[in-house]
C-alpha cells in the first residue's frame, strides 16, 4: 500500500473497546490514545467511562497502535488495529497489569473477524484485494462492489432504488441517470466501502447501494510507485461471435502507464504534520477494426426500381410495392396494384419518383456486396482505429496541524484527447467530443473539541461537459447541414425555426459559438441538421441518421456536509446536515417522447395501416411517403437546478457489555429538480374540457364519393364541413389529424410553472423522514458468534432523466406528428398546427422509498475465518414509472365511429381505423407521458458469505446469495380507461395484469468469489538454494470466479403486415403478447439454434387484451467466469520491488452465451404457418442460411461472452 487512507465526510471510522485488568475488572479512568503507525501522529487522548469503555470517532482509515496508560499499571500498546471508512472496529478488551507506567507491554493485534456493535449490511473491499486481484477493463473503482454479497456488477440484487456513489465524502454522480460521472482508476483509491442495505441515518440521498471509495494519502515515509499495463488484442481469443460469423479480432491496444509518490513534507520519519499523495495515469489507446454492416439502398432502388428487393430475412418482395392511388390489391396473387413500369412488377415509373426522397437515398454509400438469403446487409465497412488519449491525476495533501485539528484538500479528474471520432459510417456519421473533461475536488477539516466532542465539515464539487447520445457529439461532415448537403435540397421542414437557439444563455449557445460546427449559422443562431429517419422494419441494418447530441450538457454538483459527534457514557450520538446542489444544462430529449427532436424525425417505413404505403421503407422515400413525421417547435435547453437537503440524528448505544443497540432518524428536504428559466408545465386531467377541446381535421372525400383514395382524400372540418384546400397543394391528407386553426383551448387542462401551480410544476413533501434501527448481540461476549439485524426506511431521489423533457410540452413549445401523408405536400405550402405531446411530472408526488430489513448471524471460526448467514429483504414503492394519461382506449379501434369513411371495409380489426390522435379521450393533446409514483416491489433472499483474512500467505471470500422471490409493478403501466368526458379510471383488469406480470428479473442463485494466495517460498540457507529461491520465491496467485443463473428474459414477436399494436388490441397503446401454446423450455440449451422449443410460440391474434403471458418467463444460461492473476515480486533491497504481473480474464476460454434470437417473425396474424426468420428448414435440418449469429433464426445464439483476454502488467515501488 502505497498511502493510508485520508478523512473525509462518512469516510471516516470508529474505534471502540473496553479496558479491563487480569481478573476481568472494569477500568475506568484510563486514558487512551490512538498513534497513526503510518505517520506517527498522536490523537487527542480519550479517557474510559464509568464501565472501562472508550470510543473513538471520526477516526481516519489507517492503521493505528492503542495506547492505554494508568497509574499504577503498566503501559499497554496494542498494535496493528486496521480501521476502514465507516467501519465500527470493536477492539477485543485491552488487559492491563499493575506496575510502573515505564514499564510497557505490546501486543499484536488482528482484525476482527465480525461486526460486534452494528446491524447495518457492509463490507470492505481491502488495499489487498484492490491490489492483488484481476479487475478488467478500465479497473474502476466502483467495479470492486461486486465482491460483495447481494451485488451483481454495481445494482444491488433486488433492486429498491439507485446507487450513491461518493468519493472521499462527495458525490461522484451523475445527476441525469444517477450513474457514476468520475470513473477513477485503483491507483489513487486505498479501499472501497460498499453498504448494501440497512445502514444508519448518516446515509442517504439514495436508497440502493452507498459506494464510498477512500483514496490514498502520504504516510511519514516516502513510497511510491511507477507502472505500464498493456493491453494488446493480438494476445486474446477472437470472440466465439467472431468466431462463428467470420469475422477477424477486433482491433485494441492500450497502454496504461502511471506513477504515484507520497510522503511527509519534511524530514521522513520526523515529527512531520503536513503530508500529500500524488498519482498521475495515462491510457493511449486505440481502437477499431471491427465490421459495421449495413443494409443501403441498391442502385436499382435509387433508380425507382424494387423488381430484385430483400427484405430484412434476405427473402426478395417484388410484388410488395403497392400503388394506393390504383385501389386494387398488390399480392403475389394479384399485382394489379403493384407499381409496375415496362412489364417489370416493383418498378415506380419516374414520373411518379418526388426527387427530394430519392436524393435521400443517394447520400449512402452504394453497397459493396451482395445481400444473400437469410441476412440484411448489403454494406459492409470496417471500423476506421481510433487513437485518444486519456489522463487521470490524482492528488491529496493532509495536514494534522495539532492532535485535535487536521485538514484533508483533495483533487481527482480525468481529461481525454479532444479529437474527431470517425463514426459507424465514416464521412457520414464522423463526430467530435468537445470537452471530455471531468473535475473534482473536495476539503474536509475535523476538529476535536475534547475527548468526547468531534466536528467534521466537507466541502467538494464534481463537474463534466459531455456530447453524447445521438450521434455521439457534434457531426464534423459537410453532408450533416441542409444547408451544404445538395441532396437534401428541398426537404420540407415542419417548423424550419426549429433550430433556432433563441435564448442565447443556453449552455448549447456557449458551445455552438466557440466550437462552430459545419452546420452552425453563426448569423441566424441556427442548427441546419437534417431530420433523422426511420425505415421501418423490412429493412434490417439501416444506415445511421446525423443527429444532434442526445446529450450535450453541463452537470456540476456541489456537496455541503458537517457532522457533530459526541460520546456520553455508553452512547455515540451523532447529528450531521447534508446537501447536494445539482446544476444540469441539457437540451431535452432525454427520457421524453420517443424520436421527438426540433430537428425532426420522418418515418418512410412500412405500415399496412397507411392508406397510402407503398410497403418497403426505400420505396416509400422515393415516393415521398411517410407514416409519421414528427417535430418539435423550437429548441429548448432545460437548466435544471435542485437542492438536496438533509439531516440525521443517530445514537450508538452499548446498552449491556454483550448488546448494543444503533437508531436514528435522517429527515430529508427534496427540492424538486426544476428550470430556472421556469420552462416546465403540468397537465391537470380534472381541468380538461370536453367543451374546450380543439377540433380535429377528419379524412374525408372531397368529390363526395363513399371511399377515396389519392388526391381525392383530403382534410375536412367536422363542424363546418369544409375542406383544407391550399393552392399548389395536391392534398391535404397529411393535415387529417391535427387542429382546425382558431378552435378550442389549445392549453386545455395545461398549466405554466408558477401559474397558480408550484413553480416548480411539481410538487415533493416539504419533509420525509426515515427511522432507522439496528443491532448486534454478542452471544458469548467474546466476539465470536454475534446475532445483527435492522430495519430502516430510505428515501431515493430520482434521476433527472424523469423531468429533462418537460420543457418539451406546452406552452413552452409544442409539436407537430403528421400521419400517413406525403412531404411532396408539405413542401408545396401545408403547414398544420400541430397536436402536441407532453411529457410531466404527477403533480402531488410521493418520494420514492424503500423499506429493508435484515436479520442474521456472524461467527468467527478457526483458520482467521468467518461466516455470516442471513435474510435480507426490502420492499420499495413511490417509484417511478410512465404512465400515458391520454392512453386510447382498448379496443377503441374497432368501433364503429372510429372508423375512416374514406376507406373501404376491411376484414382486417382496426386497419380502417382513423389516425392515431382521432382515437385519443383527451381530444387535442397527443400522448400525455407522466412519470406517476404510484409502483414498487418486493425482495426477499438468503445471503451467506465465508471469508478468510489474509494470513499465513493465503486469503479467500465466497459469497453466495439465493433470490427467495422478486416481484412487482415497476415497469408496468396503468390500463386507463377515459368516458365520453374524458375521466379517467383505472379498468376492472389491472390486478390481473399485475399479477400475471409480477414476476422481475430474478437471479435464483448468484456466486461470487476470490483469492490471494502468495505461493510457498523455498527456505534458502545458501548454496543451490538460495540460487533456486531467486526464481521460484515471491510467486502470488489470485483469481475472482463467479457461478450465477441466467437473467430472464421475453420472447416477442412481429408480423409483416396488418399486425400493429391497433390491430391486435384495438388501441396502438396497448400490445399484445405471445402466446406459449406448449412448453418452451427453460430458455438455455447447449445447442446453438434451439435454446428454447420454438414450437411452443405462437404469435397473439386479434382482439387481444394484451393479458396472453406474463413476463420474465424465460431465463437465460448460467454465467461462469474465472478471472486469474500470476505476479511475481522481485525484491531489490531497502523497500524497493519490481513486480512482473499477467491477469487472464476468462482464462479458460469459458463460453456463456448471452444473447438469442428471441424474436418469431411471422408473416401475418391470419398466417403463422410459416416462421419468416426459421431456424430450420420444413424436415428439421438446419437453414443454411442462418448458421451465423449475425443472421440467427428465432431461437439460435446471437452472441456471447468474452473469451480469454491477456493484460500485463510491470510495476516498481519503493
Amino acid at each position: 500500500m502505497l498511502g493510508t487512507a485520508a478523512s473525509a465526510q462518512i469516510t471516516t471510522g470508529t474505534v471502540a473497546g473496553t479496558v479491563q485488568d487480569s481478573q476481568g475488572g472494569v477500568i475506568p479512568g484510563a486514558t487512551i490514545v490512538l498513534i497513526s503507525e503510518s505517520r506517527g501522529t498522536r490523537g487527542v487522548p480519550g479517557v474510559t467511562n464509568a464501565s472501562g469503555d472508550y470510543v473513538f470517532p471520526n477516526i481516519t482509515p489507517d492503521t493505528y497502535t492503542i495506547e492505554v496508560t494508568m497509574p499504577g499499571f503498566r503501559t499497554l500498546r496494542r498494535t496493528n488495529v486496521a480501521v476502514s471508512g465507516g467501519d465500527r472496529v470493536v477492539v477485543p478488551a485491552l488487559i492491563i497489569e499493575p506496575g510502573g507506567a515505564s514499564e510497557t507491554i505490546e501486543v499484536t493485534a488482528e482484525a476482527p473477524l465480525i461486526q460486534a456493535q452494528s446491524g447495518e449490511r457492509s463490507f470492505a473491499i481491502s488495499t489487498l484485494q484492490i491490489e492483488s486481484l484481476p479487475m478488467s477493463g478500465n479497473r474502476n473503482f466502483a467495479s470492486l462492489t461486486s465482491l460483495t454479497p447481494g451485488v451483481v456488477g454495481t445494482s444491488r440484487l433486488g433492486g429498491g432504488g439507485q446507487n450513491n456513489i461518493m468519493m472521499d465524502g462527495i458525490s461522484a454522480m451523475d445527476t441525469g441517470n444517477n450513474g457514476q460521472m468520475l470513473q477513477m482508476n485503483i491507483e489513487s483509491i486505498a479501499e472501497v466501502k460498499v453498504l448494501t442495505s440497512g445502514y444508519q441515518a448518516e446515509y442517504g440521498r439514495s436508497s440502493g447501494l452507498q459506494i464510498t471509495a477512500v483514496t490514498k494519502s502520504g504516510t511519514n515515509r516516502f513510497a511510491g510507485s511507477l507502472y505500464d499495463i498493456e493491453d494488446n488484442s493480438d494476445w486474446n481469443t477472437n470472440s466465439w461471435t467472431n468466431q462463428k460469423n467470420g469475422d477477424p479480432k477486433t482491433q485494441s491496444k492500450t497502454r496504461t502507464w502511471g506513477y504515484s509518490i507520497g510522503g511527509p513534507v519534511g524530514r521522513p520519519g520526523g515529527d512531520n504534520k503536513l503530508f500529500f499523495f500524488y498519482s498521475h495515469e495515462y491510457r493511449p489507446s486505440s481502437s477499431g477494426g471491427n465490421i459495421n454492416r449495413f443494409r443501403v439502398p441498391t442502385a436499382l432502388e435509387r433508380a425507382g426500381d424494387f423488381s430484385q428487393t430483400r427484405d430484412n430475412n434476405g427473402n426478395l418482395i417484388p410484388h410488395l410495392i403497392r400503388d394506393a392511388s390504383t385501389g386494387l390489391p398488390c399480392s403475389a396473387s394479384n399485382t394489379s396494384g403493384c407499381f409496375q413500369d415496362g412489364g417489370v412488377v416493383g418498378r415506380i415509373p419516374q414520373d411518379r419518383l418526388y426527387q427530394v426522397g430519392v436524393n435521400l437515398l443517394h447520400r449512402y454509400p452504394m453497397p459493396n456486396i451482395e445481400q444473400a438469403p437469410g441476412t440484411n446487409y448489403n454494406l459492409e465497412i470496417p471500423r476506421p482505429i481510433d487513437k485518444n488519449l486519456l489522463q487521470q491525476p490524482a492528488v491529496r495533501v493532509d495536514y494534522q496541524l495539532s492532535p485535535a485539528l487536521r485538514f484533508t484538500g483533495k483533487y481527482s479528474g480525468q481529461r481525454q484527447k479532444r479529437r474527431v471520432i470517425q463514426g459507424t459510417m465514416p464521412g457520414h456519421n464522423d463526430v467530435l467530443t468537445p470537452y471530455p473533461y471531468i473535475t473534482n475536488y473536495g476539503f474536509t477539516v475535523n476538529y476535536t473539541f475534547n475527548p468526547t466532542t468531534f466536528l467534521e465539515g466537507t466541502y467538494g464539487s464534481i463537474k463534466n461537459e459531455l456530447a453524447g447520445g445521438g450521434s455521439g457529439g457534434l457531426l464534423t461532415d459537410s453532408t450533416s447541414s441542409l444547408a451544404s448537403d445538395p441532396l437534401l435540397a428541398g426537404l420540407p421542414i415542419l417548423y424550419p425555426d426549429a433550430t433556432v437557439i433563441t435564448n442565447t444563455g443556453y449552455y448549447a449557445y456557449k458551445v455552438m459559438q466557440a466550437e462552430n460546427p459545419v452546420w452552425w449559422d453563426s448569423a441566424a443562431n441556427r442548427m441546419m441538421i437534417p431530420p433523422t429517419f426511420g425505415w421501418g422494419n423490412r429493412i434490417g441494418g439501416a444506415p445511421p441518421n446525423q443527429q444532434f447530441p442526445g446529450y450535450l450538457n453541463i452537470n456540476k454538483t456541489q456537496d455541503v456536509a458537517i457532522s457533530l459527534t459526541k460520546v456520553a457514557g455508553s452512547h455515540t450520538f451523532k447529528a450531521g446536515f447534508y446537501n447536494n446542489h445539482s446544476y444540469k444544462a441539457q437540451n431535452t430529449g432525454a427520457g421524453g417522447v420517443a424520436n421527438l427532436s426540433p430537428f425532426g424525425y420522418i418515418n418512410f417505413g412500412n405500415d399496412t395501416n397507411n392508406p397510402i404505403d407503398a410497403g418497403f421503407g426505400y420505396a416509400n422515400a422515393a415516393l415521398g411517403i411517410f407514416s409519421q413525421y414528427l417535430q418539435q417547435e423550437k429548441f429548448v435547453e432545460g437548466s435544471m437546478i435542485y437542492n438536496n437537503t438533509e439531516f440525521y440524528l443517530q445514537d450508538n448505544w452499548k446498552a449491556t457489555n454483550r448488546l448494543t443497540l444503533d437508531y436514528g432518524v435522517r429527515f430529508t428536504h427534496q427540492q424538486p429538480q426544476h428550470d430556472q428559466f421556469g420552462q416546465m408545465s403540468n397537465f391537470f386531467p380534472e381541468q380538461w374540457s370536453a367543451a374546450a377541446a380543439p377540433v380535429l381535421y377528419v379524412p374525408g372525400c372531397i368529390n363526395g364519393a363513399a371511399t377515396c383514395s389519392g388526391n381525392v382524400r383530403n382534410a375536412m372540418d367536422p363542424i363546418s364541413g369544409q375542406f383544407l384546400v391550399i393552392p399548389g397543394v395536391a392534398n391535404s391528407s397529411a393535415a387529417i389529424g391535427t387542429i382546425v386553426p382558431n378552435s378550442g383551448n389549445q392549453l386545455n387542462g395545461i398549466r405554466a410553472a408558477g401559474d397558480g401551480i408550484s413553480k416548480y410544476s411539481y410538487t415533493w413533501p416539504t419533509i420525509v423522514a426515515a427511522p432507522r434501527f439496528g443491532m448486534a448481540y454478542d452471544l458469548n461476549g467474546t466476539q465470536t458468534v454475534v446475532v445483527r439485524g435492522g430495519v430502516g426506511l430510505f428515501y431515493d431521489r430520482p434521476d433527472g432523466n424523469t423531468i429533462f423533457s418537460i420543457p418539451t410540452s406546452p406552452p413552452i413549445t409544442s409539436s407537430q406528428d403528421l400521419r400517413y401523408g406525403n412531404l411532396r405536400n408539405l413542401g408545396s405550402g401545408l403547414s398544420p398546427v400541430g397536436v402536441p405531446a407532453m411529457r410531466t411530472f404527477q403533480y402531488d408526488a410521493d418520494v420514492p422509498q424503500s423499506w429493508q430489513w435484515n436479520a442474521g448471524i456472524q461467527m468467527a471460526l478457526p483458520w482467521s475465518s468467518s461466516l455470516d448467514l442471513s435474510y435480507v429483504g426490502q420492499k420499495s414503492s413511490e417509484r417511478l414509472q410512465v404512465v400515458n394519461l391520454n392512453q386510447v382506449n382498448l379496443g377503441t379501434a374497432y368501433e364503429a365511429r372510429y372508423q375512416d369513411p374514406t376507406r373501404a371495409a376491411s376484414s382486417v380489426p382496426g386497419a380502417t381505423a382513423l389516425p392515431t390522435n382521432l382515437l385519443r379521450p383527451l381530444q387535442g393533446l397527443s400522448a400525455i407521458e407522466q412519470n406517476t409514483t404510484d409502483f414498487g416491489e418486493r425482495f426477499h433472499s438468503l445471503q451467506a458469505s465465508f471469508n478468510r483474512r489474509f494470513r499465513g500467505g493465503l486469503s479467500f471470500g465466497v459469497n453466495y446469495t439465493y433470490s427467495l422471490s422478486f416481484t412487482g409493478n415497476t415497469g408496468l403501466t396503468k390500463r386507463l380507461q377515459h368516458d365520453e368526458n374524458g375521466n379517467a379510471t383505472v379498468r376492472a383488469d389491472q390486478a390481473r395484469y399485475e399479477d400475471l406480470m409480477k414476476n422481475l428479473n430474478r437471479q435464483p442463485h448468484v456466486l461470487r468469489g476470490n483469492v490471494v494466495w502468495d505461493l510457498p517460498d523455498l527456505a534458502a540457507d545458501g548454496g543451490a538454494k538460495r540460487a533456486i529461491g531467486y526464481i521460484v520465491n515471491d510467486w502470488q496467485l489470485s483469481s475472482i470466479f463467479n457461478l450465477s443463473s441466467g437473467t430472464n428474459y421475453d420472447i416477442t414477436y412481429s408480423y409483416q403486415s396488418n399486425g400493429a399494436s391497433v390491430n391486435l388490441t384495438g388501441s396502438p397503446d396497448y400490445g399484445a403478447r405471445i402466446l406459449y401454446v406448449g412448453d418452451p423450455g427453460s430458455g438455455c440449451s447447449n445447442d446453438q439454434y434451439a435454446q428454447f422449443n420454438r414450437n411452443a410460440i405462437a404469435g397473439p391474434t386479434y382482439y387481444s387484451d394484451g393479458l396472453e403471458s406474463g413476463r420474465n418467463l424465460m431465463r437465460g444460461c448460467a454465467q461462469r467466469n474465472i478471472d486469474l492473476s500470476l505476479a511475481r515480486t522481485i525484491r531489490l533491497g531497502g523497500g524497493r520491488s519490481i513486480q512482473l504481473r499477467m491477469d487472464a480474464f476468462n482464462a479458460f476460454n469459458i463460453v456463456n452465451f448471452t444473447g438469442r434470437q428471441a424474436q418469431a417473425q411471422f408473416v401475418s396474424p391470419t398466417d403463422q404457418t410459416v416462421l419468416r426468420n426459421t431456424q430450420f428448414n420444413a424436415d428439421g435440418s438446419l437453414n443454411q442460411n442462418r448458421l451465423k449469429p449475425r443472421n440467427a433464426g428465432f431461437g439460435a445464439v446471437t452472441s456471447a461472452s468474452g473469451l480469454r483476454t491477456i493484460r500485463l502488467t510491470a510495476r516498481f515501488g519503493f
